[in-house]
């Protein structure tokens, strides 16, 4: 319990230092490592995230197991949600520090949008799953929605220059949302790779979001 509770206090801490914009630019001297260094604390907190997880008092707890049957398997996409998030972090860490443009990260914006949104509603059309999956899918979906309209407003503040305090306000919300849809993909990961059951190969597979 007390590793639990310690990791919950860090994962915090690290959560508020994404948020205030740490590592500040130009404090290293260097894009590149200012770059390594903010997306390592988004590392820190999906890190932070699993050991909370794993050490809550209802993992231990016999989890509901139900049938990976659908295409693409949800064991496959607990995989990919979490890198295409890592990923649309890191291109936007490369633009917010002046190595890379805006274009890459608003392009695979949509692209793990559409991957984030998909896992967790695949999750929710499926049978046999626990309640705990479910709330954790819901609230995936849902901050994924919320991180592309901070998103949209965070790209008018720094490329248009729109907007004043509360523009920058949601600006910095962007990258704390950015950490939670990360830190959630991976706890929803975690969860689907202990609970889904693979489909057997000579069984028939339904589309995903189906019942199979």
């Amino acid at each position: 319990m007390s590793v639990h509770l310690l990791s919950a206090l860090l994962a915090l801490a690290t959560l508020a230092a994404v948020a205030s914009g740490m590592p500040a630019a130009g404090s290293f001297g260097s894009p590149g490592l200012e770059t390594a260094a903010a997306v390592a604390l988004y590392l820190q907190f999906a890190a932070l995230s699993l050991v909370w997880l794993v050490t809550a008092p209802f993992w231990r707890k016999d989890q509901g197991r139900f049938r990976d049957a659908g295409w693409p398997p949800l064991r496959s996409m607990a995989w990919l949600a979490p890198l295409a998030t890592l990923g649309q972090i890191s291109l936007g860490a490369a633009y917010r520090y002046g190595i890379a443009g805006v274009i890459p990260h608003v392009t695979w914006a949509f692209a793990a949008a559409i991957v984030l949104i998909l896992f967790g509603a695949y999750i929710l059309t499926q049978e046999g799953v626990g309640a705990a999956l479910k709330r954790t899918a819901a609230a995936l979906a849902a901050l994924t929605g919320l991180q592309v309209v901070l998103g949209v407003m965070a790209l008018l503040y720094r490329v248009a220059k729109i907007g004043g305090g509360w523009m920058e306000m949601a600006s910095r919300a962007h990258m704390g949302s950015g950490a939670t849809v990360l830190g959630l993909s991976v706890i929803l990961a975690a969860f689907v790779l202990r609970c889904a059951e693979p489909a057997s190969r000579t069984e028939p597979l339904a589309s995903n979001g189906t019942s199979a």
